[in-house]
């Protein structure tokens, strides 16, 4: 998962800003009358091709990819910001033409690292990129994203791909009863070994830690909680292809009112309990003194009210910036 105030992440936010205002001027930018110098324009920049007046019988049409400037000298090239069909015929050759110019005035400007998304349905171009010296950074499922970094005299600063991904655990604790709810997962590594446990999942992206918990909970077993605290956290260089992981143990309360019947999802859960702490604690899969073991003994100073855990605040963004984000603070 992308970290949100991450350098890709604003990267990812700006192509999205963008398209949506770029959709709407792709006729005017393919017959190349939009005015460069205009504020938008200029950052938004415009498929150039030479005027009549620049033309001569001896030079020929240079073609600029649209893209916009980001913050740190560098272009993003979005092909959902134009008609790729309408610009370049969904030509892989005519692409290469377009990428060659472009790369060629864009080095010439001074410009810096070069992002290049790819939608799936246009992957024949990324081969086209590769074999002029792009790379590849991430990926989702709609899009590739490659980088090519042009200045020769210094070290690339592009930076890498995210580095986390993003896990939750739910301690959910029924006050009325002092029980715990725990489950036995269906499939993965905790699958087949007897093991009673949290709910926990991943985080999925733009998603907050609590509402995190509470959605894998409620997914999982059906039971409507309440955010109450982060218990603690848990850092580790042992996620999948080798990512970094970041795990959250978060305690919840069953919602005033709310059913405790147990609905449990088929696809990943074998079996769902209501358990006492002490079962909760005498776990033998639980190595005494590891960070499991830290967590559960944090998990019950929480559920007897000696220890108030992390608060999550809401606060403004900030920075002149719209939106509000989760902040997470000791408590008084």
């Amino acid at each position: 998962r992308v970290a949100r105030g991450s350098f890709v992440a604003r990267v990812c936010s700006e192509i999205a800003r963008t398209t949506a205002g770029v959709r709407g001027e792709r006729a005017a930018r393919a017959a190349g009358r939009v005015d460069e110098r205009g504020g938008r324009a200029r950052s938004a920049t415009i498929v150039r091709r030479a005027s009549a007046s620049e033309t001569s019988p001896t030079t020929t049409t240079t073609m600029v990819l649209p893209f916009v400037e980001d913050r740190y000298g560098g272009v993003i090239v979005d092909d959902a910001m134009f008609d790729a069909e309408e610009l370049l015929g969904g030509d892989p050759v005519a692409f290469a033409r377009a990428l060659d110019g472009s790369v060629e005035t864009w080095r010439a400007r001074g410009t810096r690292g070069v992002w290049l998304k790819v939608a799936l349905e246009r992957a024949a171009h990324v081969p086209v990129a590769t074999s002029r010296g792009f790379v590849f950074h991430h990926a989702e499922k709609e899009y590739v994203m490659l980088t090519k970094w042009l200045p020769e005299d210094e070290a690339s600063t592009i930076p890498a791909n995210a580095s986390h991904q993003v896990g939750v655990g739910a301690f959910v604790l029924d006050k009325e009863t002092r029980r715990v709810l725990l489950v036995q997962e269906l499939r993965g590594p905790a699958a087949n070994r007897d093991l009673w446990k949290m709910p926990t999942g991943l985080l999925e992206a733009g998603e907050d830690v609590p509402i995190a918990a509470m959605r894998e909970v409620m997914e999982e077993t059906g039971i409507d909680t309440e955010f109450d605290t982060v218990i603690g956290c848990r850092h580790a260089h042992v996620g999948a292809f080798g990512k970094s992981d970041m795990f959250f143990c978060v305690g919840l309360v069953v919602k005033d009112g709310a059913s405790r019947e147990i609905t449990i999802q088929p696809q990943e859960i074998a079996k769902a309990k209501w358990a006492t702490m002490e079962e909760f604690l005498d776990n033998p899969h639980i190595e005494p003194g590891s960070h499991a073991w830290a967590l559960h003994a944090l998990c019950e100073k929480w559920a007897n009210d000696e220890y108030a855990g992390i608060r999550a605040n809401k606060l403004p963004l900030g920075f002149g910036r719209p939106g509000e984000v989760y902040t997470y603070v000791a408590h008084e």
